[in-house]
Protein backbone atom coordinates (compact mmCIF):
# COMPACT_ATOMS: atom_id res chain seq x y z
CA UNK A 1 0.00 0.00 0.00
CA UNK A 2 2.07 2.80 -1.49
CA UNK A 3 -0.35 5.41 -0.50
CA UNK A 4 -0.73 4.58 3.20
CA UNK A 5 1.18 7.41 4.67
CA UNK A 6 4.59 5.68 6.68
CA UNK A 7 3.51 7.80 9.57
CA UNK A 8 6.07 10.76 9.45
CA UNK A 9 4.00 13.13 8.11
CA UNK A 10 5.53 16.13 8.85
CA UNK A 11 6.20 16.47 13.34
CA UNK A 12 3.12 13.72 13.46
CA UNK A 13 5.54 11.01 14.37
CA UNK A 14 6.75 13.09 17.31
CA UNK A 15 3.05 15.17 18.48
CA UNK A 16 0.83 11.32 17.55
CA UNK A 17 3.76 9.02 18.46
CA UNK A 18 1.43 5.84 19.22
CA UNK A 19 -0.57 6.25 15.90
CA UNK A 20 2.61 7.09 14.01
CA UNK A 21 4.02 3.71 15.09
CA UNK A 22 0.66 1.88 14.17
CA UNK A 23 0.81 3.25 10.74
CA UNK A 24 5.02 2.26 10.11
CA UNK A 25 4.22 -0.94 11.44
CA UNK A 26 1.46 -1.61 8.75
CA UNK A 27 3.73 -0.04 6.05
CA UNK A 28 6.82 -2.38 7.15
CA UNK A 29 4.24 -5.42 6.80
CA UNK A 30 2.73 -4.63 3.82
CA UNK A 31 6.62 -3.83 2.59
CA UNK A 32 7.27 -7.09 3.47
CA UNK A 33 4.67 -8.80 1.86
CA UNK A 34 6.11 -7.81 -1.45
CA UNK A 35 9.30 -9.77 -1.32
CA UNK A 36 11.19 -5.93 -1.84
CA UNK A 37 14.42 -5.38 -1.42
CA UNK A 38 14.44 -1.93 -1.28
CA UNK A 39 12.23 0.95 -0.05
CA UNK A 40 12.91 4.22 -2.35
CA UNK A 41 11.03 7.47 -1.08
CA UNK A 42 11.95 11.36 -1.92
CA UNK A 43 9.86 12.45 1.05
CA UNK A 44 13.20 13.03 3.75
CA UNK A 45 10.86 12.77 6.59
CA UNK A 46 9.11 9.74 5.10
CA UNK A 47 13.13 8.38 4.66
CA UNK A 48 14.31 8.80 7.85
CA UNK A 49 10.42 7.24 9.73
CA UNK A 50 11.06 4.14 7.28
CA UNK A 51 14.83 3.66 7.98
CA UNK A 52 13.55 3.79 11.55
CA UNK A 53 11.04 1.30 10.79
CA UNK A 54 13.52 -0.84 8.72
CA UNK A 55 15.39 -1.59 11.75
CA UNK A 56 12.69 -1.46 14.54
CA UNK A 57 10.68 -4.45 12.14
CA UNK A 58 14.40 -6.27 10.96
CA UNK A 59 12.54 -6.27 7.67
CA UNK A 60 15.83 -6.36 5.99
CA UNK A 61 15.39 -3.62 3.37
CA UNK A 62 16.69 -0.90 2.47
CA UNK A 63 15.79 2.30 2.68
CA UNK A 64 16.70 5.17 -0.07
CA UNK A 65 16.43 8.09 -1.46
CA UNK A 66 15.45 8.50 -4.97
CA UNK A 67 18.49 10.54 -5.43
CA UNK A 68 20.57 7.48 -4.06
CA UNK A 69 18.94 5.08 -6.50
CA UNK A 70 19.92 7.45 -9.68
CA UNK A 71 22.97 7.61 -8.09
CA UNK A 72 23.47 4.03 -8.43
CA UNK A 73 22.10 4.22 -11.85
CA UNK A 74 24.65 6.09 -13.07
CA UNK A 75 27.66 4.15 -12.08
Amino acid sequence: CSEICCGSAGVYNVTQTETSLQLLAEKMRHAQSTGAQAIVTANPGCLLQLRAGAALHRTGHEILHVVELLDRAQS
